[in-house]
């Protein structure tokens, strides 16, 4: 029998054998995701199978494939990939169950990652020259550091864009397809082949419980494994000649979840938060925001992903990278043309980008001229531009240096950003600066930071007058979340005591 067709259906009988089984192991064990109201919003607990089930189905399916056909892994080099895969990824899959049991913070997920990463440098493929374009570009003594990335890269693609019923599976089986695809018609690597299509079944058999409205869900164990296996395949299989890695295919098969991440970092570097922040502004959030079903996002994502992947292959069959970039090209198109993802993230980019060319040629006129207001309504329908018109009143009646607003309500998809500024004639050290949380009904739905200097006589009565300032602010606000909960029939939180509050900073920080 081919081995290809072992592979895959080994992999697919293992993974519907085996996921009832770890689902019970996953909830005697408390491995399970719970709905909190804010994020997670399905209606009950929900075993966290993916990461063990993925991890045995591809042992089997493999273990299956060479036993039947022992001399398809003739050389050293292809066992080392294979034993150095299954080792980074039995790390991964620990990983994920721990994160997924305890929560870990971002920056231990990422040394765990780290160290997966790690594992697979001496594997065979270090990204030590690259062709782009038929253009040669040589790392050196930074091809760990590239290769690492691009891994890295590619078990977080895949685990920010974890978050419907059967997307990260669908997304897995589509992105495993494609590569399976380049890897026959660039000619051979028979490891990377039935691991892909391993990894192909493997997922097809989950998929079966995982398909919305899903009995088991992925979980970070995973989503970070399907991330480690295709990124490192595909840099496999893109290997020409041994030496140069042809990096345009394996980039435009990713190209989905990359772009997912590449504008998640925008929205929360370029709104003040950290990169490692959750929130609902993914590609499948907005898409059920504007009405898809869960099986619609399926067929949306996954078509897009088919897209960028059809590209690849038909880019290697006719040695034509540039089919790769226009298949890529034309998805994004259609996400941002259609305003269905990435519109309002690019919008950000454009106005701190523009921002900055200007202050490069700004002339400074009147006393205090504003150098910029703006305002981007990231999601929802929510009318905050009230709120922001009397936030830089208060701002301007103040003499503040600059002010940012930032209303982020998951639960219903409601984000909003603007940030205003003056023309400063105050030194930084002479300025002072604060971040003040927004809490109405006990949640925090947001923030405003401010950056200004202190007026003349009294601070204390100073410091009273600019609190008591935003008063105004603080009413509004409060009127505002109150339709929001009256439109979407949000529960207020029990312990909250007062109907709203502004959560305002002990001291301000110089």
């Amino acid at each position: 029998m081919n081995p290809s067709v072992i592979s895959f259906f080994s992999a697919l009988a293992c993974s519907v054998i085996f996921a009832p089984i770890v689902a019970v192991i996953a909830r005697w064990l408390g491995v399970v995701d719970r709905p909190d109201g804010q994020r997670k919003l399905h209606a009950r607990i929900v075993p966290l199978t993916g990461g063990p089930t993925v991890l045995i189905s591809l042992f089997v399916g493999l273990s299956a494939t060479l036993w039947l056909h022992p001399t398809l892994l003739p050389t050293y080099a292809d066992i080392r990939f294979l034993v150095s895969l299954g080792v980074a990824g039995s790390l991964i899959v620990a990983l994920g169950i721990l994160d997924d049991k305890i929560g870990l913070r971002g920056r231990q997920k990422l040394f765990g990652q780290f160290l997966a990463a790690l594992i697979m440098i001496p594997s065979g493929i270090a990204i030590r020259k690259i062709q782009v374009f038929g253009i040669p570009i040589e790392f050196g003594d930074f091809s760990a550091i590239v290769t690492v990335f691009w891994i890295l890269g590619a078990i977080n693609a895949l685990n920010l864009i974890d978050g419907v019923d059967g997307l990260a599976s669908t997304i897995g089986i589509v992105l495993s397809l494609s590569v399976a695809g380049v890897t026959v018609i660039l000619g051979g690597r028979d490891d990377g082949l039935i691991i892909s299509l391993a990894l192909a079944g493997a997922l097809s058999g989950f998929l079966i419980f995982n398909f919305p409205p899903a009995r088991m869900f992925l979980g970070d164990s995973g989503s970070m494994l399907i991330g480690l296996v295709v990124g490192c395949v595909a840099l496999k299989c893109s290997i020409k000649q041994y030496t140069v890695i042809a990096l345009v295919m394996p980039t435009a098969i990713w190209a989905i979840p990359i772009f997912d991440v590449a504008m998640a970092i925008v929205r929360r570097r370029l709104t003040g938060r950290s990169i490692f922040n959750t929130d609902r502004g993914h590609l499948h959030h907005c898409l059920v925001r504007q009405g898809h079903s869960g099986s619609r996002v399926l067929l949306v994502v996954g078509s897009l992903c088919g897209l960028t992947g059809l590209g690849a292959v038909a880019a290697a069959w006719f040695d034509k990278e540039m089919i790769a970039v226009l298949g890529v090209a034309t998805a994004l198109a259609i996400l941002v043309a259609t305003r269905s993802f990435g519109a309002a993230e690019l919008t950000l980019l454009t106005n701190r980008v523009r921002r900055f060319a200007g202050s490069l040629f700004r002339r400074t006129q009147g006393i205090r001229p504003v150098l910029h207001d703006e305002e981007v309504q990231l999601h929802g329908k929510q009318e905050w531009h009230q709120l922001w018109q009397t936030l830089t009143e208060f701002a301007d009646r103040f003499e503040m240096e600059a002010v940012e607003l930032l209303v982020n309500i998951p639960s219903v998809g409601e984000e909003y950003h603007a940030s205003w500024r003056s023309t400063s004639k105050v030194e930084q050290h002479d300025a002072w600066r604060s971040e003040i949380p927004l809490i109405i009904d006990g949640q925090r739905v947001g923030h405003i930071k401010v950056l200004g200097v202190c007026g003349n006589g009294s601070i204390c009565e100073w410091m009273s007058d600019l609190i008591g300032g935003l008063r105004p602010f603080e009413t509004q606000l409060i009127e505002l979340i109150g339709e929001v909960h009256e439109k979407y029939a949000l529960p207020k939180s029990p312990s909250s005591t007062k109907s709203g509050s502004l959560q305002l900073p002990q001291q301000a920080t110089a």
